[in-house]
């Protein structure tokens, strides 16, 4: 089924006929606004009407109204892909200042690869630094593959991907080899809105 992408926030705003035309316009944009449509006549209604009526869901369910209980000490971890492999990146947002304590980019990954690794460089990050705090993802997927001390991709092995897996086993053997204490917690975007380091590139 062919999409239509409305870019809001991006380098050329705009109605897309498809994911690779709306792509250069918001790769490498960490604060690109874009969402997809099934039709062309929902998509034109979108772009011209307010950019609220369809994040709606970020506006109202913001973490720092108080209206959604959560663990405060903690720190927010999400990635961003804008293929499958493609460019990525990753962030940590702590809860209680709302500053970005890590972001790190990458030319060629995945997704699910790099929800993993946020995590076991979050668990890392606080351990060194002896703290209490718990890490909130939004990736059941990454949080089961760290419980398991696995990450589990589908990637194939390649010349190109060497990178990649040394980074894997680097991150794998880092789970076998020390017992981490941090408490991970799921993010449920369903009932409270995107996760708070979510990069807006839905």
């Amino acid at each position: 089924m062919s999409k239509y992408y409305v870019v809001r926030e991006g380098k050329k705003p705009g109605i897309y006929n498809s994911r690779d035309e709306c792509l250069p316009n918001v790769s490498g944009f960490s604060w690109a606004k874009y969402k997809s449509f099934s039709n062309k006549e929902d998509a034109e209604i979108a772009f011209k009407e307010s950019y609220k009526n369809y994040y709606e869901i970020k506006e109202k369910k913001d973490w720092r109204t108080g209206n959604f209980p959560f663990e405060k000490n903690s720190i927010a971890v999400d990635a961003a892909c804008s293929w499958n492999p493609g460019e990525v990146e990753y962030q940590w947002i702590d809860l209680i200042t709302w500053k970005t304590l890590f972001h790190k980019k990458y030319q060629l990954w995945t997704n699910n690869i790099w929800e993993f690794l946020a995590l076991v460089h979050g668990l890392q990050y606080l351990q060194k630094n002896n703290s209490d705090q718990y890490l909130y993802s939004d990736s059941k997927h990454a949080i089961n593959r760290v419980i398991q001390k696995k990450c589990k991709t589908k990637l194939e092995k390649a010349q190109w991907t060497e990178r990649i897996f040394d980074a894997i086993n680097q991150a794998e053997e880092r789970l076998r080899q020390t017992k981490f204490s941090t408490k991970i917690l799921k993010r449920h975007t369903s009932e409270r809105g995107e996760i708070p380091a979510d990069f807006g590139r839905k």
